[in-house]
């Protein structure tokens, strides 16, 4: 078991995102940071797209401010048409969540009971 490992996860999403989705990449990205994992959100603009190149920061503006204290911003690039920034989880904020135990460990009696 690595404790050290840090992975690069990229979430993608367009200026447009539906609110479904964006809630789904947060959560996602979420996981990721508690994991201790980086999380690379992009905005891809293409063609005509790059007219909005505002609301697409002000997307990434709004991700990075949802995600909150669970991160803070490594890197950004909002000159390109893929429109970035990089997260990485805070390490104060890590070193509190991985003092409970796992919840892994616990559902092994749901798994018995199903098979019944």
């Amino acid at each position: 078991m690595l404790a050290n490992r840090m992975d690069l996860k990229e979430l993608k999403m367009g200026y447009k995102i539906d609110q479904h989705d964006y809630t789904v990449r947060l959560k996602a990205a979420q996981r990721f940071l508690k994991d201790g994992d980086k999380v690379k959100v992009i905005v891809n603009l293409k063609g005509r797209e790059n007219e909005f190149r505002n609301i697409a920061i002000e997307l990434i503006k709004r991700f990075q401010n949802d995600v909150g204290e669970l991160a803070t911003e490594e890197s950004k690039n909002f000159r390109d048409r893929n429109i970035s920034i990089v997260l990485v989880p805070n390490k104060a904020l890590l070193q509190k969540t991985q003092e409970p135990p796992k919840k892994k460990d616990i559902p092994v009696a749901n798994e018995v009971s199903a098979g019944v």
